[in-house]
């Protein structure tokens, strides 16, 4: 399988010319400002790629993520892109998983502090996960569990 990763494009994502795959992922931050109207226009473009698989997470200025419903975010998800947040997919046997929480940083969405805040959503990663996706890396979580 062909991996294309993108991230950060903040609204400006149908500035991009991609490159053909089997699975695109975008990290996170597919908004500018956080609001639904910018969520529905991702999601209409990103659903109408040429990619088997369709895999996102939010990121920090991804705000509509973290103040809406469970519900109201699986409406709005086309039914051929997969939303990860803190959960998993696994495809063609290669196990994916996705978190949106990022280290503290300005009052930005889903930022939890440093230590047992954000260490919660870290120990959720599954040992056997192939591709970790989050918008702010787990720093060191990967040495860490491999050395303890």
């Amino acid at each position: 399988m062909k991996f294309v990763a993108i991230s950060d494009t903040h609204g400006q994502h149908n500035n991009l010319r991609l490159p053909q795959a089997d699975v695109i992922i975008h990290a996170g931050d597919i908004t500018k400002r956080g609001n639904k109207e910018e969520v529905v226009e991702f999601l209409t473009w990103f659903a109408e790629l040429p990619f088997t698989y369709k895999i996102f997470i939010a990121g920090n200025h991804d705000f509509f993520f973290e103040e809406s419903s469970e519900a109201e975010i699986e409406n709005l998800i086309p039914s051929n892109v997969i939303y990860l947040c803190n959960n998993s997919v696994l495809i063609n046997g290669i196990k994916i998983w996705g978190s949106p929480i990022t280290p503290y940083f300005f009052n930005w969405a889903f930022n939890r502090h440093r230590g047992d805040d954000i260490s919660k959503y870290w120990d959720l990663i599954p040992m056997d996960t192939d591709i970790l996706i989050t918008h702010g890396p787990p720093f060191q979580f990967w040495i860490k569990q491999r050395e303890g």
